[in-house]
């Protein structure tokens, strides 16, 4: 999964719209890279999605074989509610699933995470 950090959300839902067309009319062929599954945010929103609670919080996740939403929010030191409704944010949002194991509902990260313009070494 890929998150893209944009100025302007409006103007990238624009050029998305014209390389879609592209494509489908033929003018464009498909970009693999382009086609990863994408976030894409604004620098306001990632903030609120990725606070350092959320980021702790799927570090574990990916880093610790976590038996179930209670053990998770044990080791985090946050109430269970707290964490369960992270939890089913980022859920929503598709950065976390939950495998259903017996009666448990454990949370899982399958896919890694890429912040693009973090990765490289260029500038602007």
């Amino acid at each position: 999964m890929k998150i893209e950090i944009v100025e302007d959300t409006d103007k990238r839902r624009a050029q998305d719209r014209k390389y879609i067309a592209d494509v489908l009319s033929g003018k464009t062929k498909i970009d693999k890279k382009r086609a990863e599954r994408t976030i894409i945010v604004t620098p306001e929103v990632f903030t609120r999605i990725f606070s350092p609670e959320r980021i702790r919080l799927m570090l574990k996740i990916k880093r610790n074989h976590i038996r179930n939403i209670y053990q998770l929010a044990k080791e985090l030191n946050r109430k269970y509610e707290a964490v369960h409704r992270d939890i089913k944010y980022l859920e929503g949002i598709g950065i976390i699933q939950l495998k259903q194991n017996k009666r448990e509902r454990i949370p899982v990260m399958y896919e890694p995470i890429s912040i693009p313009e973090f990765a490289t070494g260029e500038t602007n």
